[in-house]
């Protein structure tokens, strides 16, 4: 009896869904047109709905889609300046993988252009992959720079006033996974050496909304300042990740899209971010009326059976 009502109430609502959905495109033809584009983006179906609010006055479609990607940037959280001038301590965090120890090198290389090579110097506190530190010292040894290696939060005490006479210092982190249980040790090691600094967060733009969105959770165990996206070249779709730095507002300071250093890093920009992941969506096939009644239908009809 029980799983026959659950059938029963599951078919309700997919016919209200989809009752709901078309009655939604009879009244709204302009917004449901850029739901669907929006979808074919791979953007959160909330974030989808937020924005599609916006292209309520378009004049055509494409006016509602221009509407909808600026609706997109405005509300994409970036750094509106480049902290390379502030200076300071810098410590880069992420899951292995995500291109973090480039990142470092394509940030000091960034600062070296500007200001020359007596100004900045790199630590590494990653002890546990074999080779690490050799991969920060070959970048060191090209860019004409000092790199210290800290094991522990004494370590790191210890290299960072050694350093006190630097511009900038990047520290290069551990990579590891967002549910690896020694990840609270290398927020201790970052919290305990008592030296202000800042944190940002290397995300891949490969990665899965779900997954992304709990590697920002993991790695708010220590304050985080922002983010770098890398591997932007490498992704099918980019509306994944921007839902996730949407959704915890981790604002967005540089975008790596190659591993040419330094070339391949640029300071993040909304609507040049936005644009091109409607270019990569332009690729996808856009989801069926079925679909779009199943997701965005039941939301609309707000059943309650």
């Amino acid at each position: 009896m029980r799983e026959e009502i659950r059938q029963l109430r599951g078919l309700l609502e997919n016919q209200l869904a989809h009752l709901a959905w078309a009655d939604l495109k009879r009244r709204q033809p302009l917004s449901t047109a850029v739901m669907r584009r929006l979808s074919g983006m791979e953007l959160d179906s909330s974030l989808i709905d937020r924005i599609s609010i916006a292209t309520a006055d378009a004049r055509n479609e494409d006016h509602a889609w221009q509407l909808a990607l600026e609706e997109l940037s405005a509300g994409l959280p970036v750094a509106d300046h480049d902290f390379l001038d502030e200076g300071g301590i810098v410590a880069l965090l992420g899951s292995t993988g995500v291109g973090k120890t480039t990142s470092v090198a394509k940030l000091a290389a960034r600062y070296v252009l500007r200001h020359g090579q007596r100004h900045v110097a790199l630590v590494t506190t990653d002890s546990y992959r074999i080779g690490a530190h050799e991969q920060l010292m070959t970048y060191g040894r090209l860019l004409g720079i000092p790199v210290q290696v800290a094991s522990d939060h004494k370590g790191l005490r210890s290299a960072l006033n050694s350093l006190a006479d630097k511009r900038l210092v990047l520290i290069d982190t551990a990579g590891m996974s967002q549910r690896d249980v020694r990840l609270s040790e290398q927020f201790s090691t970052l919290a305990g050496s008592g030296i202000p600094l800042r944190t940002l967060l290397v995300l891949s733009a490969t990665g899965h909304r779900s997954v992304v969105d709990e590697t920002i959770r993991a790695f708010s165990g220590v304050s985080l300042d922002g983010a770098i996206l890398t591997k932007v070249d490498e992704a099918a779709s980019l509306g994944g990740v921007l839902s996730a730095v949407i959704r915890q507002q981790l604002p967005l300071m540089f975008i790596a899209n190659g591993q040419r250093v330094p070339e391949d890093m640029h300071p993040a920009r909304a609507a040049k971010l936005v644009q091109q992941a409607a270019q990569l969506a332009e690729s996808n096939e856009l989801p069926g009326e079925s679909a779009m009644a199943e997701r965005f239908g039941g939301v609309r009809a707000n059943v309650h059976v």
